[in-house]
């Protein structure tokens, strides 16, 4: 170390007389010597990085040795048994409600097959359409007001096939009058297991009649379609189910049937529902390759995917379409509507969609669920439309 001691005194020796660049071409020629056995910049990085990860292990081990001395001493001490079923449920939801988002909950037992009733428009019953007003506005003289009305039965289900049809009322299920009933109340009676039976008194006009039906597996309707004047076929998608893209083909081959030469695609109200199902229904109007939607994970996780057409077209691409979208128009409705408009494959049409750019995940957590939002998603166009929405072509404000 003699010879580097006696370049330094040199320096500052001469500092006076020493150019500035000779300064630093020493420095240079010997920066690796003062360097050795320090760590690289990507080194001390990825330390950092381990560290801040450690210490967030260490944050949520040290809050759940607290949180669990506090149940423990509770438990302990409390002046009645500690439900710790009500107690676990109630702090799972708790620590989603945490999160700040309204997207992020969770489904506890009791709700489970409600939730997953709706999330896949699978369910056991009878298949109608009904409206039943609330209770408090019931007026005994006025059957409208307390009896349950089927506004339409689905067509080929138990109800349709027994005869029941749009204005009958229902005054009783099982022989249990509905007047009390809220009408989700009444719709949940209406439910059960497929195979299993139900009896509904019935009002028609001046007569009333009993029917016992036999409740089957039932797929909600989530596609309506018909065809107008000129051959322009219309199809409204009121929510994606796991049954919409079948539903969508269906619909589209009965058109294409009909003489279809070009499609209203009515998306208004559509408040989303699968993100896959939205991309097969995408699938069906783009030619292969386009892009349909880029996912992205958490930033940081690499996790980024871009989801492009399979080659499974259904419609020409000269076909022109018409898309019909409002504030209701959200989540997958708005993935559906952005691949279609950024593909240059239909001009949309209304007001500005609704501006939900998440996704979601749903996994069993005992016997419920929770859903939790774990990225966001990009448009063709690598727009993230979150609290932004789309902004139709031409803007038309709602109309029946």
């Amino acid at each position: 170390m003699l010879w580097l001691q006696t370049c330094f005194v040199f320096i500052l020796e001469n500092m006076k007389k020493t150019r500035v660049i000779f300064f630093f071409i020493v420095l240079l020629v010997f920066s690796p010597l003062f360097c050795e056995g320090m760590p690289e910049y990507s080194t001390l990085q990825k330390k950092t990085q381990s560290t801040q990860e450690s210490q967030s292990v260490d944050q949520i081990s040290t809050d759940m040795s607290s949180l669990t001395s506090l149940y423990r001493y509770v438990d302990a001490i409390y002046y009645k048994d500690v439900d710790k079923s009500a107690v676990k449920e109630a702090m799972t939801e708790a620590m989603l409600e945490a999160l700040g988002d309204k997207y992020s909950f969770y489904v506890p037992a009791s709700e489970a097959e409600n939730y997953l009733e709706e999330s896949t428009g699978k369910y056991g019953g009878i298949g109608v359409y009904l409206v039943k007003q609330n209770p408090q506005n019931s007026d005994p003289n006025n059957p409208d007001t307390y009896m349950i009305t089927i506004e339409s039965p689905f067509r080929g289900a138990p109800a349709e096939r027994a005869g029941l049809r749009s204005g009958d009322m229902i005054g009783a299920i099982d022989g249990e009058k509905v007047n009390s009933l809220t009408s989700t109340e009444a719709s949940k009676k209406l439910r059960g297991t497929p195979g299993s039976s139900v009896t509904l008194t019935v009002y028609r006009g001046n007569t009333s009649f009993d029917v016992t039906l036999t409740r089957e597996l039932i797929n909600t309707p989530v596609i309506e379609s018909t065809m107008l004047d000129d051959g322009i076929g219309y199809i409204s998608i009121s929510s994606y189910t796991s049954d919409t893209s079948s539903q969508l083909l269906d619909a589209l081959h009965d058109l294409k049937a009909k003489g279809l030469k070009s499609l209203i695609i009515d998306e208004r109200n559509n408040g989303g529902g699968e993100v896959d199902t939205a991309m097969k229904c995408a699938n069906a109007f783009l030619p292969q390759g386009s892009v349909i939607v880029t996912m992205e994970g958490r930033k940081g996780t690499n996790t980024k995917q871009r989801y492009t057409a399979s080659g499974n077209q259904q419609v020409s691409s000269d076909m022109p379409i018409v898309l019909l979208v409002n504030g209701g128009s959200a989540s997958s409705s708005e993935i559906f509507a952005a691949a279609l408009h950024d593909n240059k494959r239909a001009t949309l049409i209304g007001t500005k969609t609704f501006g939900k750019g998440i996704f979601q995940s749903v996994f069993t957590y005992g016997d419920g669920y929770i859903q939790l939002t774990t990225g966001r998603y990009f448009t063709p166009n690598g727009e993230c439309i979150h609290e932004k929405g789309i902004e139709p072509d031409i803007t038309v404000e709602d109309f029946i």
